[in-house]
């Protein structure tokens, strides 16, 4: 019997009916998901200028990115020794390229006599010893061995709580240091100051930049040197107006101490007659209290670099590549010592 072709099952093919709705809608995403993607585009590209510009500070001022001047340093290798070198300014070499600075050249001199000793520059302009606990705990994975706290002309004045890297929540949270931010909000501060006519502190600039720069506003605002002697201090403390200073020197060589590092205290060369009577308090005062430690040394730096000489000294404070030299040299053979003890 045959079979009749109309009963044969047929196989449809279904076709797909687009909805009028679906499609408006996906033509009103469109638009929107080009503006999210060019959204983003443009602020990764925000994010890179910012990004290399900050890097392009950091290489202009010889700061690495982790926030301490001079080449990042690895892993401690065997047999090296670490010497760090905690202070303001004067430590951090302003008005100077990278490698001028004493730290640099202290570095340079060490190696003639041992090729692993590395040297760190963690000074910071302004900053007094306030920040030294701060910095110590900040930079503790570096693992020293010798800490060396140059100060003295920043905590001449009053309580100096100062701390540049704190400044930024970045470094707080991952130890790496945005310079933009910071550079971009002193220059902004200056710029104020000199329109208010509120500039009362001295702003100095390096001498390739302002030739006419001298030391008569440093001069003015503390005082001059005569060289007379100071009163003998009481051993026991300090003077009331420098009691803060030295409380925060010895809470970093505490610190330290406490770690198992030796410390090196080295006063600046002598600015003015309150100085010289800071240093003499500092000295008496620590005597005092670590008498009979070999792990601390106090060194007087202030007869070292006349800083009248502008040979030596370009404004009053900061030196020269030549005046850094020379405190290099007088600091070698104390840091050396210490490393051996």
């Amino acid at each position: 019997m045959g079979v009749d072709s109309a009963a044969k099952p047929t196989t449809k093919k279904h076709e797909h009916k687009t909805n009028p709705r679906e499609g408006a809608q996906v033509e009103i995403l469109k638009p929107r998901l080009r503006k999210i993607a060019a959204a983003i585009i443009s602020s990764l590209v925000c994010v890179s200028v910012l990004f290399g510009t900050d890097l392009y500070l950091h290489h202009k001022h010889g700061v690495n990115i982790w926030g301490y001047r001079g080449p990042v340093v690895g892993r401690k290798q065997p047999g090296e020794k670490r010497v760090a070198v905690l202070g303001g300014s004067t430590t951090w070499g302003f008005g100077l390229s990278a490698g001028q600075d004493f730290p640099a050249q202290l570095q340079r001199l060490l190696t003639a006599h041992n090729e692993k000793i590395n040297v760190l520059n963690l000074g910071s302009n302004s900053e007094g010893a306030y920040s030294f606990t701060q910095t110590l705990t900040d930079y503790d994975y570096l693992d020293i061995d010798l800490v060396v706290l140059y100060s003295g002309y920043n905590d001449l004045d009053a309580p100096n709580y100062y701390n540049f890297r704190h400044r930024s929540p970045i470094f707080a949270a991952t130890g790496y240091l945005p310079l933009l931010p910071s550079l971009t909000i002193d220059k902004l501060t200056v710029w104020k100051q000199k329109l208010m006519g509120e500039n009362v502190q001295p702003v100095f600039s390096p001498p390739h930049l302002d030739q006419d720069s001298d030391s008569s506003r440093l001069r003015e605002q503390l005082g001059t040197l005569t060289g007379k002697a100071p009163q003998d201090a009481r051993p026991e403390s300090c003077s009331p107006e420098y009691q803060f200073y030295c409380d925060r020197i010895s809470a970093a060589a505490d610190l330290a101490l406490g770690k198992g590092k030796r410390v090196l205290i080295v006063g600046e060369p002598y600015i003015t007659d309150p100085h010289v009577v800071q240093q003499h308090d500092l000295e008496s005062f620590l005597n005092h209290r670590y008498a009979g430690r070999s792990q601390l040394l106090y060194v007087d730096l202030g007869r070292t670099v006349d800083l009248r000489d502008q040979s030596l000294c370009w404004d009053g404070m900061h030196l020269t590549e030549e005046g850094n030299r020379r405190i290099a040299a007088a600091l070698s053979q104390p840091v050396l010592e210490m490393l051996q003890r």
